[in-house]
C-alpha cells in the first residue's frame, strides 16, 4: 500500500493570494517531486443583497461571474510556477470548488476525489514569526479532524515543513509495520468503513438524506455557478452580435465615405477647369488692353509737335513680365496657388529649399501645383521678338 501511495497525485490547496501560497507550492515541488499535481481551490463567493445594495440580480450575477473569471486567472499563474519548476504543462490540473467553508470545502473534495496527499499552507503568528513550531492554522485543524485518516497532510508555512498528519498507508514512514500495528490499522478501517459510506450516500443522494445548512448553502452555490457560467454565454453572444452590428455600420459609413470622395473627384477638377479658363481668358484681355495702350502713346507720341524731342523709347520690359523671384524676363510663367505669376524654376527652386509659403505675400500655399500662363507667355514671346 505504501508504494501505491508514491505514485498518487498531489493536491495542493492554493488562495487568491499568490505570495502567499506561492512558497507552499514551491516546497510541494521540490520536497515531494510529483508526477501529477492538482492545484485544489475553494472558491467562497460574495453574498449580494439586491435590497440593500440596490443592484438587479443580472447586475450581481455579473459581478459573480467576473469573480470566478478573475480567480480562475489567478490559478492559471499557479500553473505557470509548475512549469518553471520544470513540470509539464498537462501534468498540472486544477480542482475547484465553491463552498462558504474553505475547510468543508477541501473535505469534500478529498472524499469526490479520493485525495492522498495534500498539502496546506498557514500564515505565521505575528506575535511568534521567528518560531515556525507556533504556526497554526484552523483549517489544518479542521482537516485532522474531518478528512478521511487515507489522506496525508503536510501543513507548511512559510516554505517550511510545520506539521505532518500521516495518512493509514505511512504510518511513522515504516514501510513494514508490524502485526500489533497493522492489526490496529485494519481496525481503523473497518471503524471508518460506515463513516465514509455514510458521508458518501449522504453526498450522492442529498435528497434523501438530513443535509446541514451549510452542505445545502454550498450546493446552492455550485447551482448558482453553472447558472452563471450560462449567463455568461448568453452576454459572450449578445456581444458577438454587438460586435457584428458595429462591424457592419462601420462598413455602411466607409460606403458613404467613398461615394462623397468620388463626387468631390468628380465636381472639383471641373470646377478648377473653369476656374483656369475664366482666369486665362481675364490675362488675355489684360494683356490686350495693355498692348492697346502702349500703341496708343506710341502714336501720340509721334504726333506731337515735340515729338523730335521726345526721348528714345523705353527698352526696358514691363514689370509683369519679371518674375518676383529672380527680377528676369520669365521665359516659362507660371501660376501658383497664392495667384501670382513666376518662372516655373525659380518657383519649383523656392519649394525644393524648404520653404512652404508664398514668395509674394508669406502666406503657406494650399499646393505645390503650377499652371502655365499661356497669354502672358504669349505676350512675353512677342515683347522678346521686337526688342532682340
Amino acid at each position: 500500500m505504501a508504494e501505491a501511495l508514491i505514485d498518487d497525485p498531489v493536491y495542493v490547496a492554493v488562495s487568491t493570494d499568490v505570495s502567499e501560497s506561492r512558497l507552499t507550492l514551491t516546497w510541494a515541488l521540490r520536497h515531494l517531486q510529483p508526477k501529477k499535481l492538482y492545484l485544489l481551490h475553494v472558491h467562497q463567493p460574495i453574498s449580494i443583497n439586491p435590497t440593500s445594495s440596490g443592484l438587479v440580480q443580472s447586475e450581481i450575477d455579473a459581478i459573480q461571474e467576473s469573480e470566478l473569471t478573475s480567480s480562475y486567472e489567478i490559478l492559471l499563474k499557479y500553473r505557470d510556477i509548475c512549469v518553471v519548476e520544470g513540470i509539464l504543462e498537462q501534468d498540472v490540473d486544477i480542482s475547484y470548488s465553491l463552498a462558504n467553508n474553505v475547510g468543508e470545502g477541501i473535505v469534500e473534495l478529498i472524499y469526490e476525489n479520493n485525495i492522498k496527499k495534500l498539502i496546506m499552507g498557514a500564515a505565521a503568528d505575528s506575535h511568534n514569526s521567528e518560531d515556525m513550531v507556533n504556526i497554526t492554522s484552523r483549517k489544518f485543524d479542521y482537516m485532522t479532524k474531518h478528512a478521511p485518516h487515507c489522506c496525508k497532510i503536510w501543513l507548511v508555512g512559510n516554505g517550511n515543513l510545520i506539521h505532518t498528519r500521516e495518512g493509514q498507508f505511512d504510518r511513522r514512514g515504516s514501510p513494514h509495520p508490524s502485526s500489533e500495528s497493522l492489526t490496529s490499522l485494519q481496525g481503523l478501517d473497518s471503524a471508518l468503513v460506515p463513516y465514509e459510506e455514510a458521508v458518501r450516500g449522504e453526498h450522492d443522494n442529498v435528497s434523501h438524506a438530513l443535509s446541514s445548512p451549510e452542505d445545502q448553502s454550498a450546493r446552492g452555490f455550485e447551482t448558482m455557478y453553472y447558472e452563471q457560467q450560462r449567463r455568461g454565454l448568453e452576454i459572450e453572444e449578445r456581444r458577438i452580435k454587438a460586435e457584428e452590428d458595429l462591424r457592419a455600420e462601420i462598413e455602411n459609413m466607409k460606403g458613404i465615405q467613398k461615394e462623397l470622395e468620388e463626387q468631390l473627384y468628380i465636381d472639383c477638377p471641373r470646377q478648377f477647369e473653369m476656374f483656369q479658363k475664366e482666369r486665362d481668358e481675364a490675362m488675355k484681355t489684360t494683356v490686350e488692353l495693355l498692348r492697346l495702350l502702349n500703341l496708343d502713346n506710341s502714336e501720340s507720341a509721334s504726333q506731337s509737335p515735340s515729338s523730335s524731342f521726345q526721348r528714345p523709347v523705353s527698352n526696358e520690359p514691363p514689370p509683369y513680365f519679371l518674375c518676383p523671384i529672380t527680377q528676369e524676363v520669365m521665359r516659362e510663367p507660371s501660376v501658383a496657388a497664392d495667384g501670382h505669376t513666376y518662372e516655373a524654376e525659380a518657383l519649383r527652386e523656392w519649394l525644393d529649399n524648404g520653404h512652404d509659403t508664398s514668395p509674394m505675400t508669406n502666406l503657406k500655399l494650399a499646393h505645390r501645383n503650377l499652371v502655365p500662363n499661356h497669354p502672358l507667355r504669349s505676350a512675353i514671346h512677342e515683347w522678346l521678338q521686337g526688342h532682340s
